[in-house]
Parts: structure tokens; C-alpha cells; sequence
């Protein structure tokens, strides 16, 4: 019988800022799963301190305006967190704050700095052309489809998946990724590398103190990102009983041994969606798109909301508190125009 030989005909320019091997994760959760049943519940200012570090590998949960943790990424800001390596299929207004706020360092980009409806934050944008450009920010490209199967080959628990996509476009050129001739058919595939984050960050509606935690709505990537994180946050709309979660357990889709943290905080993902709860806040987007085109006019948006505030609660009262919060709940539930 002949030898199979994978034959390598060509390879992406971009590099795999993910480091983390298969191997190694596997050793961290045998050891993780160990305190899987410990009451997890804690602030965000100290699960951001304790669990997110300069340098490290972050991925985090929704897409584009929708189930956003805003509340860990102006804590984050607030922190000064600095060397970021950032997963950025889909990312919108939680990526560009990070990356104005000087968070970033490289990220695996699908979309990033546009805000769809409400057009390009122009200082932002530039912000990122200008980093690009001087090698302060590196960048790795590559399409949707392709950032979530390389979520998904790590929640696989392997170090790389074989796909179809990204044949005959451009952003392969700017990818990590192989194409390859397949050993068993003959075919052109693409490999693309698995994503090991050191830090995962995924708001839920809700969850007990263990981490068991249940999502209404698209789930996006953020099942293959919670497994396969060496440290997950979960941020909620709300902490249940057990008891309830284990009425449901179909609907638990993220086990508590995956969660290193767990931060009740209500309303945490405005001004973004959160599905069956409230809408996103159109009104604040749009401040925060007109002030981007200046950067005094963006400096002021973040003195006045993150830096001139103390926590997300008191952020919360700065955009109307519960007037403004609850017309959002009645925009989602379809009670007002």
C-alpha cells in the first residue's frame, strides 16, 4: 500500500497569535474541573483583575450588536489592560472601544471597526489603519465561516479543521492559514489553525453561582469559544437556583466547568441587544459614531461614560437609568415605536 502524504501547496503570510496547544489545554482542565462546584459569584472589577492579563489571548461572546459584555469591556478599559491578542470575527462596538483605548495588540480579524447601519467611526478606523500599517497592530484575516470552525476545532479539542472556504479570495493570502492537497481524495482544502484563548468573556440571561448558564437566542461561536478558553468569565443578567437550571437542563448550554467566574450584572451589555430582554440603544450608538470623528469629541465619550464613572451601574444612570433601560425592554417586546 502507498503512503499518504498531505502535500502543502501554499501557506498564508499571517501569524497564529493563538499559542496554546491541544496538549496543554487538556492538562490546565483536569485541573480545572476540579473546582467545578465552588460558589463562583464575584464583582467585575475582580474577575477582570484576577482572570484577564497584559498579553493574553481574549475571545469574546455575541456578534456584532447583539449580546455584547459591555460591562467586563469598560472594566477592561478601566484597567488599562494593554498586549491583548483579540479574536475579532464579527466585532463592532466592544472591539472598537478596546482598540481606541490602546487594549489591542494583534488580532484574527473577519470584521472589525464598522457599525453596519450606523456607518464607520472615522477616528477609529483610522486609528486601526494607522497601527496596521506601522507594525504596532498585527493583523491575521480571515472570513466569518472560517473564525468559527477555528473555534470549533479547539472546542474539538484538536489543533487545526480542514474547510473548504477562503479557496480563490484574497484574505487567504493574509491568513495563517494551509492549503493543502487532500491525502485521501485529491482535493484542495484549506486548514486553518485551532483558537486556544488564555481568557474567554461571554454574557448570558442567566445562571446559577456555579456557572451554569443558559442563552436565549443566536449562540454565534460562544459554545466552541466557552470550550476551549483556559479561563471563562461569565457575565449574566441574572444568577438562579440550581434547582431552576436543573428543570431545564437542555437549555444549560455551557457547563459549570468551563466557568472560572461568574458577575451578575443586570443590563450588562448595553448599548448593545440583548435578545428578549432590550433593545439595542440607537440613540447612544449614534453618539458614539458622531463623536468618533473627532478625537477631542471621542475623548470626551470616554471621560464622560468609562473613565468619569466608577462601575457600569453608575454608567447605566449616566445613558437615563431605569426610565431609559426600561424603554428599551419595551422597544425589544415590540410595547412602543
Amino acid at each position: 500500500m502507498s503512503k499518504k502524504v498531505i502535500e502543502i501547496l501554499e501557506e498564508g503570510s499571517g501569524q497564529i497569535f493563538s499559542k496554546i496547544t491541544p496538549n496543554e489545554f487538556r492538562e490546565h482542565m483536569r485541573e480545572k474541573v476540579k473546582n467545578a462546584w465552588r460558589d463562583k459569584r464575584m464583582d467585575i472589577k475582580t474577575a477582570i483583575q484576577q482572570f484577564v492579563h497584559d498579553g493574553d489571548y481574549l475571545t469574546m461572546g455575541g456578534v456584532s450588536f447583539v449580546r455584547l459584555s459591555m460591562a467586563a469591556v469598560h472594566e477592561m478599559i478601566r484597567q488599562k489592560k494593554r498586549n491583548l491578542n483579540l479574536a475579532a470575527g464579527t466585532r463592532t462596538y466592544d472591539f472598537n472601544l478596546m482598540l481606541d483605548a490602546g487594549c489591542v495588540k494583534n488580532i484574527d480579524c473577519g470584521y472589525i471597526t464598522g457599525m453596519e447601519i450606523f456607518g464607520i467611526p472615522y477616528m477609529t478606523r483610522k486609528n486601526a489603519e494607522r497601527m496596521i500599517a506601522s507594525g504596532e497592530m498585527g493583523i491575521a484575516e480571515y472570513d466569518n465561516a472560517s473564525m468559527a470552525w477555528r473555534h470549533k476545532a479547539a472546542a474539538m479539542g484538536i489543533p487545526f479543521l480542514p474547510i473548504r472556504n477562503m479557496m480563490g479570495a484574497d484574505g487567504f493570502k493574509h491568513s495563517a492559514a494551509i492549503k493543502i492537497r487532500c491525502p485521501f481524495t485529491g482535493e484542495e482544502l484549506i486548514l486553518v489553525p485551532a483558537i486556544y484563548a488564555d481568557v474567554c468573556i461571554i454574557h448570558v440571561h442567566r445562571c446559577d453561582i456555579y456557572g451554569n448558564a443558559q442563552i436565549e437566542g443566536a449562540l454565534n461561536e460562544d459554545l466552541g469559544k466557552s470550550k476551549s478558553a483556559k479561563r471563562l468569565i461569565i457575565t449574566t443578567e441574572r444568577i438562579i437556583d440550581t434547582d431552576e437550571i436543573r428543570l431545564a437542563p437542555d437549555r444549560t448550554l455551557i457547563p459549570c466547568f468551563y466557568v472560572d467566574a461568574v458577575v451578575e450584572i443586570p443590563y450588562g451589555t448595553h448599548p448593545t441587544n440583548m435578545p428578549g430582554m432590550y433593545y439595542v440603544d440607537i440613540d447612544h450608538m449614534k453618539e458614539y459614531v458622531a463623536a468618533a470623528r473627532d478625537r477631542s469629541t471621542l475623548e470626551e465619550y470616554y471621560d464622560k461614560y468609562i473613565f468619569g464613572v466608577k462601575n457600569f451601574e453608575e454608567y447605566l444612570e449616566k445613558v437615563g437609568g431605569k426610565e431609559r433601560l426600561h424603554y428599551l425592554e419595551d422597544l425589544e417586546h415590540l410595547r412602543v415605536r
